[in-house]
């Protein structure tokens, strides 16, 4: 990386001063009494954050379709864009593709949580971001995420239990809102990748911190998919509850427990202890030899790794709040008499 080396100069006797890059403070049109921030990094350096960046305008992104495609080809070139942080884009349909634009809109509307379709026309779509990118903080949207999938979980024992098809169904499909909080928290840390501003006004402080919120995502993702795989083999043939009963009430006690953590200013040793119990749950449970048809071996695996994806989610919190910090087990032993 190159950088450009200043000195650092003293003023009023107790002051260090240095010098701004010209060319940089030319190009973003910094002016003298605009405000900037300074936040210390992890090893000590600074970074420089004119708070005017903040409010650039967005990106605006472009999709042209010249000719018939599939429609899923169509959405995932949209959520490319979505998800890289665009705050506009436009699809563009030539004459050969408009019979896209009615799927396309419908899309949108059904899949994208914080963009609407502000301009609509026979060859066009204008969709637009809705809410600021500094609205939506990271560990909100994944404790929304971890309470609607922990939903899911306890209607999906319900509906086991009294084999109830409707509600079956019905966790099945709010797996769609799962991904759709999914895909927004990819954008908000895409965001914030790209902004410093914007990682701050999120409320994450360590760069560290993007890969570590995009486990805990993808671990509740991917739990949810597990909650969906029960429900489709049960329609296939019925599982036995007397083997996934008890992993699953386990599964669903752990995950109310790190909702608890995400919320709170747990000690460390909670999340260490809470990690724990995880690790050797899930050990015992596949030491276990269960003799089940094969529905329920399936669904069994699924419900296992229920539970181990909510350690997962537990380790990677545990990496966020205890990072740089000195950890204490125990109480401290007092003088030797």
């Amino acid at each position: 990386m190159r950088g450009e080396v200043r000195k650092v100069q003293l003023t009023g006797g107790a002051t260090l001063i240095v010098s701004l890059p010209k060319e940089w403070a030319k190009r973003i049109a910094l002016a003298p009494g605009d405000e900037v921030i300074v936040v210390t990094q992890p090893d000590d350096t600074l970074v420089l954050i004119p708070k005017k960046l903040g409010k650039r305008t967005g990106v605006i992104a472009e999709l042209t379709i010249n000719q018939p495609v599939d429609i899923a080809e169509l959405e995932r070139l949209f959520m490319t864009l979505y998800i890289g942080g665009a705050e506009t884009i436009v699809v563009r349909f030539s004459p050969k593709a408009m019979g896209l634009r009615k799927q396309m809109k419908e899309f949108i509307r059904r899949r994208i949580v914080d963009m609407e379709i502000v301009e609509e026309a026979s060859d066009r779509l204008i969709v637009q971001s809705m809410v600021s990118a500094t609205e939506l903080a990271v560990m909100d949207i994944a404790v929304k995420m971890l309470r609607l999938v922990g939903n899911m979980l306890s209607d999906l024992m319900i509906g086991l239990d009294k084999d109830d098809v409707s509600l079956l169904k019905d966790v099945i499909e709010r797996d769609d809102e799962v991904d759709r909080l999914y895909w927004l928290m990819e954008r908000q840390l895409k965001r914030a990748a790209m902004s410093r501003y914007v990682m701050l006004e999120l409320k994450i402080d360590d760069p560290r911190d993007l890969v570590e919120y995009m486990i805990i995502a993808k671990s509740i993702e991917r739990m949810a998919d597990h909650i969906c795989r029960i429900a489709y083999v049960n329609q296939e043939e019925k599982v036995d509850m007397r083997v996934l009963g008890p992993i699953l009430s386990k599964a669903l006690e752990f995950l109310r427990h790190a909702e608890i953590l995400l919320t709170s200013e747990a000690p460390a040793h909670r999340i260490a202890e809470l990690q724990g119990e995880i690790m050797s749950w899930s050990q015992k449970v596949r030491r276990e030899e269960t003799l089940s048809d094969p529905a329920t071996s399936i669904a069994k695996e699924s419900a296992v790794r229920i539970g181990e994806y909510v350690g997962d989610i537990v380790e990677s919190l545990g990496r966020i709040r205890l990072k740089d910090k000195a950890i204490i087990i125990g109480e401290e032993a007092g003088p030797s008499s």
